[in-house]
Order: structure tokens, then sequence, then C-alpha cells
């Protein structure tokens, strides 16, 4: 195959971009679809490579693998080595936990499937995953544990036979991923390949038809090859993260790259550009540059209150640069020389390749038997107290799927007279309330929606939330044995938006940007008055159906998740962070939820309607805790734990008052 120095400049615009936008780094809002590129680059070349030998007779699906792990795994080894050292050093057992799982399904290549699985509530956040990145590797290699093994299959009906195979494949695929994207299936969309494989199959059927090999006039090459960076720019500057990714969108920056390998060639202007020495040198480390950044931004983000500093993020680009530059000279390139035709060196890259898979393997299942080795930074009372509610998994509904009212959980007592009503907040004092009535003999409705808000006046995209709002207000109002619902809801993460990697600064989200297109009319301002006013609506009709409301204020934040707050920065020592009995000031939950407070102080309180406000009940004059009576407060940065609920609930009076 015939080496071209353009294809090696546009894996360096394809892994640019995805450093910044994971660097965060203003302007690259669509830097992740620098993914998609590589996808394409890799079934064109990979594709080449397949055609070339089948037409010589001397396709071995033996050599291919063999190729394909001297490629991927002597740098993706280092990166693990470094990484999971530094993991054992700066991360807290929780997350050393989660990484060791991570460590697993990254040599195993199936970590897109576990950061499919492991997303949501109980997950780390996205971006303090080191491993994260390793998706893409993931979905690659298991496409190319199908793809040979076709094209073999079918060579002897022939290339156009064959493109025809892979394009009805590659629609199929597309049409799959515009359906998750629109039906709000957005991780098992981005994650999995079966709505990924169109883009890898893109530059199959490049390679199969050999269109860039057809006399084509000299002004169409650089019309096209202008217009295909163009596209690709365009993507890179104009597309976010509310862009559906991938779905039809995903074709903007697709054909972009299809029209570059096509028609770009080192005698046209835009060949000329990506054949330039800098992109060229860029590229040729593009590998070893997409395997070291992630680490180290994630490693940075972990060890920060709040995004980092551009400062640090820039010197940790430098650090990318040069950890990439010596991989690729001195384990990529000595591994990529070393022959597979004779038997010996393809017995030792076979060798090594399942040797270091158990080993990382058995270095995972060590880190998750250890349980994160928490001894690391010493004994903690408090780790054991970061727990979420036993009944979270099995009673709190999450996406778009959900158990009529009626079918919900009831625990602990069989005169079920009490409900909670709300979002994920309300899942801990739901389990903390019932433990209390049990002795009474008195039992709980649990009624909780991840990410739900009192969305009785607008509906949310790619959610049943407003469905399940009303089904269940309904429910309640018609219920005649529930006398008492406490209420409770993330409300700032909806009206505002979350607030990490912001603090201290305080975000400012647009929330109409969530609403469905009947009410892309309202502006920010009008949405949260449509949100407040569906919850006065909740309020009212409940009292007015005979019920007794509780209604519970925002719970305070921490500044970073528990686990962090309580860890070392790292076992060699460095102390905490944060005054544990003193972590979020009084000045910043009152500037933070001046808008829900105001509204929630304006409702009349009485018999029918009692507050429950945790920063009354869990917090000091000027500041609130995350920790209380040797217990943890928090299993995250903004749920309360079991032990923190069961203290918000106690000191709330709320069952001895309800008798």
């Amino acid at each position: 195959m015939k080496y071209r120095k353009e294809i090696d400049g546009l894996r360096a615009i394809a892994v640019i971009p995805v450093i910044l936008f994971h660097a965060g780094i203003f302007g690259f809002s669509g830097g992740y679809i620098g993914v998609d590129i590589f996808f394409v680059i890799s079934g064109y070349l990979i594709t080449t490579i397949i055609l070339d030998e089948l037409a010589k007779n001397k396709f071995s699906i033996k050599s291919f693998y063999e190729r394909r792990a001297k490629r991927i795994l002597p740098a993706l080894s280092a990166v693990l080595i470094v990484t999971t050292v530094l993991a054992y050093i700066l991360m807290p057992a929780n997350l050393l936990k989660s990484y060791a799982n991570s460590l697993m399904s990254v040599v195993t290549f199936t970590s897109n499937f576990h950061f499919f699985t492991t997303s949501g509530y109980f997950s780390t956040v996205s971006d303090q995953k080191p491993l994260l990145h390793t998706w893409s590797l993931a979905v690659e290699e298991q496409f190319y544990l199908f793809f040979p093994l076709m094209l073999g299959y079918l060579w002897v009906k022939g290339k156009r036979y064959i493109a025809k195979v892979i394009f009805i494949l590659s629609i199929a695929s597309l049409l799959l991923a515009q359906f998750l994207a629109v039906n709000s299936f957005a991780d098992a969309n981005f994650y999995l390949i079966f709505s990924r494989a169109w883009e890898l199959f893109a530059g199959a059927l490049i390679a199969l038809t050999s269109i860039q090999n057809r006399p084509i006039k000299n002004w169409l090459r650089e019309a096209l090859g202008f217009i295909g960076l163009f596209l690709i720019a365009y993507s890179i500057f104009i597309f976010d993260n509310t862009t559906l990714f991938p779905s039809f969108y995903t074709l903007v920056p697709i054909i972009g790259t299809v029209l570059i390998i096509i028609f770009s060639t080192e005698n046209t202007l835009a060949g000329k550009l990506l054949s330039n020495r800098l992109f060229v040198g860029v590229g040729l480390i593009s590998y070893s540059l997409y395997l070291w950044h992630q680490p180290f931004f994630a490693f940075l983000r972990l060890k920060s209150i709040g995004e980092p500093e551009q400062q640090l993020f820039i010197a940790a680009i430098v650090l990318t640069f040069i950890c990439a530059w010596l991989s690729y000279q001195y384990v990529e390139k000595p591994f990529r020389r070393k022959p597979v035709s004779n038997a010996k060196p393809r017995f030792t890259i076979l060798q090594y390749a399942s040797m270091s898979i158990v080993f990382f393997i058995v270095i995972g299942l060590i880190g998750v038997s250890k349980r994160g080795f928490q001894s690391r930074f010493g004994d903690s009372s408090y780790v054991e107290s970061i727990k979420f509610s036993p009944k979270r998994k099995a009673c709190h509904y999450d996406g778009r799927h959900f158990e009529q009212p009626k079918d919900s959980c009831r625990y602990f007592g069989e005169n079920v007279t009490w409900s909670t009503f709300g979002d994920s907040h309300t899942v801990e004092p739901a389990y903390a309330l019932a433990k209390m009535l049990e002795p009474k003999d008195t039992g709980l409705l649990h009624l909780s929606f991840s990410g739900c808000l009192p969305s009785l006046l607008f509906d949310v995209k790619g959610s049943a939330c407003s469905e399940w709002v009303k089904t269940a207000l309904s429910y309640l109002e018609r219920n005649r044995t529930i006398e008492n619902v406490y209420i409770g809801f993330n409300y700032n993460g909806f009206l505002f938006g979350t607030h990490r990697n912001h603090y201290p600064e305080l975000p400012n989200k647009d929330p109409s940007l969530s609403l469905t297109a009947e009410y892309s009319h309202l502006n920010a301002e009008q949405t949260r008055e449509l949100y407040w006013q569906g919850l006065t609506q909740m309020v009212d009709r409940l009292i007015a159906s005979g019920k007794t409301v509780y209604l519970q204020y925002p719970i305070p934040e921490l500044p970073t998740h528990i686990s962090t707050l309580l860890t070392p920065f790292s076992i060699f020592g460095g102390g905490l962070r944060f005054d544990l009995q003193n972590t979020t000031t009084a000045e910043y939950y009152f500037t933070r939820n001046q808008f829900i407070l105001e509204k929630l102080n304006s409702l009349e309180y009485g018999k029918h309607l009692i507050a429950v406000k945790p920063f009354d009940l869990l917090c000091h004059t000027t500041h609130c805790p995350a920790v209380s009576d040797g217990k943890s407060l928090y299993f995250d940065d903004g749920h309360l734990s079991v032990a923190g609920a069961k203290k918000l609930i106690l000191a709330s009076g709320i069952v001895d008052s309800a008798e």
C-alpha cells in the first residue's frame, strides 16, 4: 500500500481537536468528532491492506491479528502501566476500585460495554475516568473481529458485491444511530459498536470502490478536498454537547473525511496543507497522543476543586506530547519493525499479547478484591458510611421506563400511609423515613424518577419524566390510604445546571435548552417560572386531595465528591483540602439556591404543608459539614448518604409530628 502523507496529516486534524475538547479549550465544542475521523481512516486503511492481500492470495487472519496486536498493545500497555501506578498513588479507594474494573475491560477490549453499563448515578464523574477514552479502541477491535472474516468469506463474490453488502449494513447502522439518538438512548448510541460501525464501513467503502484511484479533474479534486476540510472544521467549531451524536449530524464530519481521503493528494492544496511536516509529525504520534491525554486530564480534574485553570491544561497537553513522542520512538516504532513472517517472532508477539492481557486482568482483579486498597490512606471510619440506599437500584426509576405507581416499591410496614415523590434526592430520605416508620408497622410508597422535575406544564427532551409525574400525581390524588407525601427535587440541577466542575463559581445553564421543540419559544426565565408553577400545582393538588405535604428544600452540595474530600492528595500525604466539619459555606448555599429559596419561602406553611430544611437541620450558621458523628453525610457530591438522610429525617421530627 502506497504511503499517503495527507492521511497522517488527517490524523493530526483528528487528534488535536479531541485533546482540546477534553481540555475544555474554548471554541472546540465539537472536538469529539475527531474519534469519528479516526474510525473512517481506520476502515479505509485496514480494508485497503486486506484487499491487497486477498488479491495476492496472501491474506492470513492470524497475521492480521498479529499486526493489530503490534499496533495496539505495546503503547497501550505502556500507558496502562503508568496510569495504574498513578491511580494507586492518587485515587480514593472507591475510584481505584472502579478503575480496576475499567482496566480489565480495556485489555479485553470491552471497555465500551463497561462504560455503557456503569454510566449513571453510581459511576464516577466521566471526566475523572482515566481510561474512558479507550471505548473507541474497543469499538475498533470488536469491528475487526468480524470484518476481516466477512471480507474473506465474501471475496469470491467480488468487490462490487462486497460493497453492496457493506453499504446495506452501513445504512442499517446509521439508521440505528439516528433512532437511538432521537429516542434518547444516548449511552448505548455513543458507546456501542452497532451504531458506530457505519463510520468504519464508510472508510471500507472508499477502499472497495477505489474512487480515489480514478481519473478526476484537478479543479474537482481541489474543490471537493476543501469542502471536506470545511465540513470537518464546521463540525469541530459548531457542534457541541447538545448535538445528537452519533446521528444524521455525524454525516457532516464523516462525509468531510471521506472527501479528503478520496480527493486530496500531495498535489492538491488541501493535500499539501495536510502533508506539511507539522501535521504529519503530529499524525505519526497521534495514537500515543490519544492514549496519553485522557489519563493526565482525568488526574488533573480529580485533584482539582472545580475546573482546573487553563494553564494547568496547557501543561498537561505539553506533558502529553512529550510522553507521546517518547512512546512512539521507544515503544511503537521498535515493535512495528519486528517481522511477523517467520514462526519465532510470531510466537513472541502472540505470547507477549497474552501475557500482557493476563497481567492487567490480574492487577484489575486484585484492585477489585482489595476494594481499592483503602488502607493506603490509613483507616477512615467515614469511608465505610459512604452508602446509598439499598432500595435505590430496585426502586428508583432511571431513563424512559417506569412501573405504574401501584406497582412501585412499598416498604417496610403493612399500613402504607406515606409516600415519597420526587427525583434522586428523595431516595435516601425515603429509606430513612421508612426505617423510622417500620416499628409502627407503617409503610411507605417509594415514587422517584432519576433527574426528573415537576414538569406538569412542559416536557423535557428524551425522558418519560413528564408522563411519570402526571401519572404518579394522579395516583396519589386518588389513593385514600396515603395520608402524607414527602416531596423533594434537585432543583438547581435543572434550573441552573450542575455545580460539578464549577465550584466555587456558580453555573448558569439555560434550562430551556432541555425542553422539547413544542416549548422552544420559552427563554430561561420563563422556563424557571413554569418549573415553579408546576411545583406549586403539585403541592396544591396533593393538599386538596387531603394529604399532608412535607416539602424538602435544597440539599447542600459539596465542592467535590465525598470520597475525594476524605482522601489526602496522595499516598505520600498532602492532607485534606477542606475542613470536613466546615465544608460548604452558607454564603455559597444561599447564593446558589437564591431563586428556589425565595420561591419556597413564599409558600404558606401550616398544618398541611410542612417545610423540611436541610440547611437548618444539617448545617452550622456559617458552614455545612461533609461528615457528622463519625459518619459521612453524603455518598457523592450532592446526594445524602443513608446516615445523612437518617440525620435529616430524625432532626426534622416529621415522624413524630405526623402521629
